[in-house]
C-alpha cells in the first residue's frame, strides 16, 4: 500500500514538473520548434497515461494494460530525453538535420530494439520459465502456449542485441563519431550486459524477486535513454563536449 500511495503522489509531482518544463521551453526557446512540440507531446502523454493508470487500477493489474502503461511511460522518458538533449544547445531556434550517412537511423533502431525488448519482458515478467539463457532447456521449446512465445521472442532478441550493440560500438569506432556518442553508446552497451546478468538472476530466483524485477527494468530503461540520446546528438549534430 506504502509503494503505492508513493507512486501516486511520485507520478503526480513528475506531471507538474513535466508541464513547467514544456512552460519553460515554450518561454525561453519558444523558436526551437522541435523542443517545444516535443515537451508538448510529453504533458498529452503523461495525460494519457494517468487515464492508462486508472485503468489498470480498476482492471486489478491487468498484465495487458499494466504493458500499455509501461510502454507509454517509455516514451514519455524518450520524449523528455529528447528535450534535454536539444535544450542542452541553449539555440532558440530549430535545430537542423545532419544525419551522417544513415548513422542516426542505426542508432534508432538499437533504440527501438531496447523498446520492444524491454516490453515484451514487462508482458510476461512475473512468469517463470525455467533454464537460462534457453527457455525450459530447450532450444526450441513448445510455444504453442502465447506466453511461453513471447518469452522465447525476448531472449532470443536479447540475444540479437548482444550482437547489434557491439556491430554499433565498432562502427561507431569506424566512423570516427564525437567522444559523447561513443560514451552513450558504451555505456549503453554496459547496462545491456549488466542488463542481460540481471535477466538470468530474476530466471535463477524464479521471477520471486520484486528487487531483481525492478532493477532489469531500469536496466533497460537505461539502454533506452542512452540509445535514444545518442540519437538526438547524431540526428542534429550535437556535440557537448571537444572531440
Amino acid at each position: 500500500m506504502l509503494i503505492e500511495w508513493l507512486h501516486r503522489w511520485v507520478a503526480a509531482i513528475l506531471g507538474i514538473l513535466i508541464l513547467s518544463t514544456a512552460i519553460s521551453i515554450r518561454k525561453n526557446l519558444h523558436n526551437n520548434r522541435t523542443a517545444k512540440r516535443l515537451s508538448i507531446a510529453a504533458v498529452v502523454a503523461v495525460v494519457v497515461q494517468a487515464m492508462i493508470g486508472r485503468g489498470v487500477v480498476k482492471a486489478d493489474l491487468n498484465s495487458d494494460l499494466v504493458a500499455i502503461h509501461l510502454a507509454i511511460s517509455m516514451l514519455v522518458i524518450a520524449l523528455l530525453t529528447v528535450v534535454v538533449v536539444l535544450a542542452s544547445t541553449y539555440k532558440n531556434e530549430s535545430l537542423k538535420v545532419t544525419d551522417s550517412a544513415g548513422w542516426s537511423r542505426l542508432l534508432a533502431l538499437g533504440a527501438f530494439g531496447s523498446y520492444a525488448l524491454l516490453l515484451l519482458g514487462a508482458y510476461v515478467h512475473n512468469r517463470y520459465f525455467s533454464g537460462w539463457p534457453l527457455v525450459n532447456n530447450q532450444l526450441k521449446p513448445d510455444i504453442s502456449d502465447h506466453y511461453t512465445f513471447i518469452h522465447y521472442l525476448h531472449r532470443f532478441a536479447a540475444g540479437l542485441g548482444i550482437i547489434y550493440i557491439a556491430y554499433l560500438i565498432s562502427n561507431a569506432k569506424k566512423r570516427k563519431r564525437p567522444k559523447n556518442e561513443k560514451l552513450l553508446v558504451h555505456l549503453a552497451a554496459i547496462a545491456y550486459g549488466i542488463n542481460v546478468l540481471l535477466g538470468a538472476v530474476h530466471v535463477f530466483t524464479e521471477v520471486s524477486s520484486s528487487a531483481v524485477v525492478t532493477a532489469h527494468l531500469l536496466g533497460a530503461t537505461a539502454v533506452w535513454v542512452l540509445l535514444i540520446a545518442s540519437t538526438t546528438m547524431s540526428r542534429f549534430g550535437i556535440t557537448l563536449s571537444r572531440n
